[in-house]
């Protein structure tokens, strides 16, 4: 699939912003990692959206939700729950390690008192 000019230039811009979110989670308190987690999932969720060419309104679709409440969750205002995440990757066909790949590769986590 051959991405748009504006396109390309959101994912870049949306990799930055992950960068700097990944850049701050282990230095963090617990209260702030999950804060970092939910808008890291935020990203990710907006980064595969825009890689798909789907709307808001279709991702609201796929996950019987307002498109607004997928702003919120884009934007890591709402946690995106679980069933959620699975609704949207089946819907999608992507895997669930595409959220996770990331996380796994830098050796981020999200824990207690830096115990996993």
């Amino acid at each position: 699939m051959q991405l748009s000019d504006n396109t390309t230039r959101n994912i870049s811009l949306i990799k930055q912003k992950l960068r700097n979110c990944l850049s701050t989670m282990n230095n963090a308190s617990q209260t702030d990692n999950e804060r970092k987690f939910v808008e890291y999932m935020g990203i990710r969720l907006r980064q595969r959206r825009i890689e798909l060419g789907k709307t808001q309104t279709k991702i609201a679709d796929y996950l019987s939700v307002t498109f607004q409440q997928v702003q919120k969750y884009e934007k890591g205002l709402n946690a995106l729950s679980l069933a959620k995440l699975i609704i949207f990757c089946e819907a999608t066909e992507t895997d669930l390690s595409y959220f996770l790949r990331p996380l796994d590769s830098l050796k981020k986590n999200i824990y207690i008192n830096r115990r996993k």
